[in-house]
């Protein structure tokens, strides 16, 4: 009886394996990219899971930078305008554990500095521009004692710029 022929692996040329095992790569990140990476793709959402916006909320800038409404960020309704103009008796207890002065500038724009009273805060300074306005960010006005001029809650304080057209200065 002859002896069974068994197919052996190595009379195979190295091109052919090359090729296989490139086929079985491309099929495999194939499979990777369709069910893992291409999930964050906005093509395969549903609408349940992710909210649907009600407005435009951004816009590109000559820059290519994308800027947002003020009115439209999570922020608007913690805001107080301390610049330009005179304080709101809000505005003042807002700042409180701040001293805010300004300072014009020869380019007739206007330097703000709100320099903290502990060592706890972070002083803070902005450039305000011809139109601009300055807005602090105060979560929680009963965080605040105006009276002895401290803040308990040093998280919450900060301030944005809002240029004429309603949107937050980068």
């Amino acid at each position: 009886m002859e002896e069974e022929k068994k197919p052996s692996y190595a009379k195979r040329p190295l091109w052919q394996w090359l090729v296989l095992y490139a086929l079985i790569a491309i099929v495999t990140y194939g499979l990777v990219y369709y069910l893992v990476l291409s999930k964050n793709n906005s093509y395969h959402m549903t609408t349940s899971a992710y909210p649907t916006p009600t407005k435009v909320m951004a816009k590109v800038s000559p820059t290519g930078m994308m800027k947002q409404k003020f009115s439209d960020s999570l922020n608007y309704k913690y805001a107080y305008k301390i610049f330009p103009g005179t304080l709101s008796a809000t505005a003042q207890q807002a700042i409180t554990g701040f001293t805010m002065t300004s300072k014009n500038l020869p380019d007739g724009s206007v330097q703000v500095a709100l320099t903290a009273e502990k060592p706890e805060y972070k002083a803070q300074s902005y450039t305000i521009k011809t139109g601009e306005t300055l807005y602090f960010i105060e979560m929680n006005l009963r965080d605040d004692d105006n009276e002895a001029n401290e803040d308990h809650n040093l998280h919450d304080d900060t301030a944005v710029v809002v240029d004429p057209q309603g949107y937050i200065v980068q």
